[in-house]
């Protein structure tokens, strides 16, 4: 009965949201955008340069979400392989070539961790744009800035960033999941004929994964937020954009709030929409930080 009262009054809330929108707030957003010039007053300012530089500012959130979301995929990906050489320590029985290529892949991965959770991502993005940008010229001496900007674009630089930040997480992320995971499943499906490699991969990551979704819903949040750092390399993301606007028309405090709307309507959806998913695919919810 409560549940019914609270949703009913969250309805009700919504349409006279909705109905308001309707009734005064589109009406008045249409006469501010049809002045001549910028408003001095803050709300008026903020509700005029974004409508009239929406192309500009829908190319940001486009820039922002589709490098969060695509460099989360990958990095998960990439950490999947990653967790398995972390985890997959030398054994007593392991022959001495095996115990040292096993010691190695394990040294390798903390090394890369180390490195990619102790390093801000912006300096992450200059090194990997100008150290792609410098290879790409060196294939291509006779070529121009332009020929080489096209090769190597500043979406591959931002994706391969944000990629490789990611799985440096999300390797921790998913070595904690087996981690809390009952050995005795392991054991099992050794004695069954299992090998490591089908242990890993049809027993254990498919439990570890989805215990850690929650996290890595939280690491798909932090990047729709950490990718503002990417304008350092010119990457057009919604930072990018929110400079370029403030620029014009010289009013840099109305966009920048302008700019902590838009990435606060985007992390709630998103944790909304994630929590959402999990609830119904039965999984014990943490909190997502938004």
């Amino acid at each position: 009965m409560r549940r019914g009262c609270r949703f009913a009054a969250v309805a009700a809330a919504i349409a006279l949201v909705a109905l308001a929108a309707v009734v005064w707030v589109i009406p008045w957003c249409r006469e501010v955008v049809a002045l001549e010039e910028n408003p001095d007053a803050m709300v008026p300012s903020m509700v005029y340069m974004l409508c009239h530089s929406r192309r500009l500012w829908l190319s940001g959130v486009w820039g922002t979400l589709s490098v969060s979301v695509l460099g989360t995929v990958t990095g998960f990906v990439l950490a999947v392989g990653l967790v398995f050489l972390r985890i997959n320590a030398p054994g007593r029985r392991d022959s001495r070539p095996l115990r040292f290529a096993k010691s190695t892949g394990v040294d390798l991965v903390k090394l890369y961790v180390t490195i990619f959770r102790g390093t801000p991502m912006m300096v992450q993005a200059a090194i990997v744009y100008y150290a792609g940008f410098n290879i790409v010229r060196s294939a291509m001496p006779n070529a121009s800035i332009t020929e080489v900007n096209q090769r190597w674009s500043f979406f591959m630089a931002a994706l391969l960033t944000v990629s490789l930040n990611s799985a440096a997480y999300l390797v921790e992320v998913l070595r904690g999941g087996v981690g809390a995971l009952n050995r005795g499943q392991r054991e099992a499906a050794v004695s069954l004929g299992f090998s490591n490699w089908q242990t890993m991969i049809k027993v254990i990551f498919p439990q570890a994964v989805r215990n850690s979704l929650p996290s890595i819903g939280n690491e798909l949040v932090n990047n729709i937020k950490g990718t503002s750092v990417l304008t350092i390399i010119g990457y057009t993301e919604l930072m990018f954009a929110t400079s370029s606007v403030a620029g014009f028309y010289y009013k840099y405090l109305a966009n920048y709030l302008t700019a902590a709307v838009i990435y606060l309507i985007l992390t709630l959806s998103l944790t909304w929409l994630l929590e959402t998913s999990m609830r119904r695919i039965g999984i014990a919810q943490k909190e997502i930080a938004a």
